[in-house]
């Protein structure tokens, strides 16, 4: 009857077990997620700072990028007002 009794609470501690390793793996994704989230934001911001977006200088510049790509061969054309 004791082996019983044992092997019950082994079970029912091995479902408790997975329960918290479920709740706990989902929890560490959530702020794995939050931790990118904020770091992809501050790098952004950052960038836009520093050097950011041509329309964010003036329109002279953002004009004369504008031209220069649109005579450029090169597909890029993030940087085009």
């Amino acid at each position: 009857m004791i082996v019983f009794e044992a092997i019950d609470a082994l079970l029912a501690l091995g479902w408790r077990f997975l329960a918290w390793l479920t709740v706990l793996a989902a929890l560490a994704t959530l702020a794995l997620l939050a931790l990118t989230t904020v770091i992809w934001r501050l790098c952004t911001s950052l960038w836009r700072r520093l050097c950011g977006p041509s329309w964010a200088h003036g329109q002279l510049r953002a004009g004369r990028l504008a031209r220069a790509t649109r005579r450029s061969t090169s597909k890029n054309y993030r940087e085009a007002a």
